[in-house]
Parts: structure tokens; sequence; C-alpha cells
């Protein structure tokens, strides 16, 4: 299962944790759930490039068409996915992607 540039569209806490709930929900234990999103210091410089309004813990990209970001790194991936039943799969590779957090969490086994 992918979730690519989810978490980091959603303006509250609690819809990132149900987005990887949602998310944990269709994968078998053992599984595997790929979640990446726009980085902080990718989501920081595109801000100040388009004049982003601060909002929350984040910025609205544009207020008339209710759009947010907010740059999210695996790190803070990580402690969300841990409300969500997720943890971080032993041994998995990173790719370097400029500008994405990413990371790979895994469903435990019953």
């Amino acid at each position: 299962m992918t979730q690519m540039f989810v978490l980091n569209v959603l303006p509250d806490l609690g819809a990132r944790i149900r987005a990887l709930q949602d998310a944990a929900a269709f994968v078998r234990p053992g599984g595997h759930v790929v979640v990446a999103t726009r980085s902080p210091e990718e989501i920081t410089k595109a801000a100040a490039g388009g004049s982003w309004t601060a909002h929350h813990d984040g910025y609205w990209s544009s207020e008339g068409k209710g759009t947010f970001q907010r740059g999210i790194s695996a790190a803070e991936t990580t402690a969300l996915a841990r409300h969500a039943g997720l943890a971080p799969a032993v041994g998995a590779a990173g790719l370097p992607l400029p500008g994405v957090s990413h990371i790979v969490l895994a469903k435990p086994e019953l």
C-alpha cells in the first residue's frame, strides 16, 4: 500500500492519524505501507517563494482553493504511525528523494 503526499495536505493532527489508520486497514498483518510527504525544508522554501499564509502548523498554499501544505519528516510520520498501529519496517532501504520525506511502515503480525 502506498500513501503519497496525503499527510502533508491535511490541516490537523487527527486527520493525519485517521489517514494512516485508513491505510493500515487495507494492509494484512505483516504487510507494509510506504508513506511519502513533502519535507519540512521543501515546504518552508515553497511557502517563502509563494508568500503562503501561515495556518495552524502549516500554510495555506491557496486560501481561495482551501489548499493546505505542511512539511512532515520521516520521524514525525513514524510518531503518527504508532497511533495508527504501524511501526517502521525493519531493514527497509530508503531512497534519496529531494524534497521528499518517506518511510516504510509495517503492520504488526498477529
